[in-house]
């Protein structure tokens, strides 16, 4: 479990810091065709920041037991 919330951060923190960029230079990063902006990318690393809290805090749970 520690090892998936682990990624989910490192993924969020990459997201979080392409979706500044993309933000700072109004500019879709060409991630996929068509590009992806700003809002995706700071949504998806939202996303994956509530799945790490969410693996971490069962792994806490499962621990206590």
């Amino acid at each position: 479990m520690k090892t998936i919330a682990y990624i989910a951060i490192v993924v969020s923190a990459v997201s979080l810091i392409v979706g500044i960029i993309s933000k700072l230079t109004l500019t879709p990063i060409a991630i996929v065709p068509g590009g992806l902006e700003a809002q995706a990318l700071l949504g998806f690393a939202n996303t994956c920041l509530l799945i790490a809290i969410t693996f971490i805090l069962l792994g806490l749970l499962k621990s206590k037991e």
